[in-house]
C-alpha cells in the first residue's frame, strides 16, 4: 500500500508527500541523519554520506531504515510497495554499485543534489535480492527536487532509469505507465455537477451534490487510490501559503488514508495508514501525524543542524490522541 504525491504553491513552494500504509507496526518516526553518515549495505560495504537527510525511518538490527525524507538541497524521496512487478537482480554485478531496495533512498538522498545528477549515474546502480537475510522489499520510488519535477525509479529488469512522472502521483502496482493511461477511463470525473438531462417528457435532475464525482472510484487498491489522489490534487484550491498547502496535502491523502479493518490482505492482517509524512522542501521541513494522533507535527532542518550536528537525531512525538479541553 501507500500513496505519495508532488505539491506546489502559488509561491513556488514545494513539497513531497505520502501516507504510510502498512499492517506490521514499523514505529515510523521522524529522523535527522548527518552529513558523513556512515550506514552498511549487504554488498558494498560501508556507504558515507554527503549531504545531511531528514525524514521518516526506523532503526532495525542497529541499522537505520529511511521510507521517506529530503536533503539539504531540496531532493525528496519516499519508497512505495511495487509488489510483483519489480525485476531485482539475483546476484551482485560486476560493474555496478550493487544494494537492496530499502538501502537505495538513503544512498541516492545522502549523494545526490537534483535529479539531473541521478539521472547521469543511476544506471551505475543494480538493484539486488539481500542475501544477508535482510527481508527482500519490492519497492518503487517517487522523487523530486528544486525544479519541482517529479519522477519514478523502477526495477523493470535492465538499467536503472529514472522516468518522468507528469501526473505527480504514485501509489503501488502496477507500474506508473499503467497508472496513467489509467486516467483515460476517468475523462467524466469533474468537480462540478452535471446540468438536468432531458429523457423525451422526462427531466432528470441530481438529487443532491456530487453528480461530478459520480464514478471516482473508491476502493483502497492502488488503481483507485492513483485516480483519488490525482483528482484531488488537480483540483483543490491553490495553496498561496505553506500552512495552507499542508493543510491541502492532508485533505488529499485523506481521501486514500486507509483506516484499520477495512483491508485485509491473504495473510488476514489488516494494513492502515501508520502514519503521514509532508516533506516541505523549500523551508527544510518535515511534517507528521499518525494513525493514533491527528495533531501536525513540525520537524524543520536548520542551518546549524546541516552545518554543527554530528549525531542522528530522532524525534519523539506522541502516538496516542492528544484532546485539548477547552473552557
Amino acid at each position: 500500500m501507500c500513496t505519495s504525491l508532488t505539491y506546489q504553491t502559488e509561491a513556488n513552494d514545494l513539497f513531497l508527500a505520502r501516507t504510510m500504509d502498512f499492517s506490521q507496526v514499523l514505529d515510523g518516526r521522524p529522523v535527522f541523519l548527518p552529513r558523513q553518515f556512515n550506514f552498511q549495505t549487504n554488498f558494498s560495504g560501508k556507504q558515507t554520506t554527503q549531504y545531511a537527510i531528514m525524514g521518516a525511518g526506523a532503526s532495525y538490527e542497529d541499522e537505520i531504515v529511511i521510507a521517506d525524507g529530503f536533503n539539504e538541497h531540496g531532493l525528496a524521496m519516499a519508497e512505495l510497495y511495487f509488489a510483483n512487478e519489480i525485476v531485482l537482480e539475483k546476484h551482485p554485478l560486476a560493474d555496478k554499485l550493487n544494494l537492496a531496495p530499502h538501502e537505495l533512498i538513503t544512498y541516492l538522498l545522502g549523494n545526490f543534489a537534483t535529479l539531473s545528477e541521478i539521472a547521469e549515474k543511476i544506471a551505475d546502480i543494480a538493484l539486488v535480492v539481500p542475501d544477508n537475510g535482510a527481508p527482500t522489499l519490492p519497492l518503487h520510488y517517487i522523487l523530486t527536487d528544486k525544479t519541482g519535477q517529479a519522477a519514478v525509479i523502477e526495477a523493470r529488469g535492465g538499467d536503472l532509469t529514472l522516468i518522468d512522472n507528469p501526473v505527480g502521483v504514485m501509489t503501488n502496482t502496477p507500474n506508473l505507465d499503467w497508472h496513467i493511461k489509467n486516467l483515460n477511463n476517468y475523462l467524466h470525473i469533474q468537480p462540478q455537477a452535471f446540468p438536468d438531462k432531458q429523457f423525451n417528457h422526462v427531466t432528470a435532475s441530481q438529487f443532491s451534490q456530487g453528480t461530478g464525482t459520480q464514478g471516482l472510484p473508491g476502493s483502497y487498491t492502488p488503481p483507485d487510490r492513483f485516480v483519488r489522489a490525482a483528482f484531488g490534487r488537480q483540483y483543490l484550491p491553490a495553496a498561496t501559503t505553506i500552512n495552507q498547502a499542508v493543510t491541502n496535502i492532508l485533505h488529499i491523502l485523506g481521501m486514500v488514508s486507509v483506516p484499520k479493518g477495512l483491508n485485509i490482505p491473504s495473510a488476514g492482517v489488516s494494513d492502515y495508514t501508520q502514519y503521514t509524512g509532508i516533506m516541505s522542501t523549500t523551508e527544510k521541513a518535515y511534517y507528521m501525524t499518525t494513525y493514533d494522533n491527528p495533531t501536525v507535527y513540525r520537524m524543520a532542518m536548520t542551518d546549524d543542524m546541516i552545518h554543527n550536528r554530528h549525531e542522528v537525531k530522532w524525534f519523539d512525538l506522541p502516538f496516542d490522541p492528544q484532546v485539548v479541553d477547552l473552557y
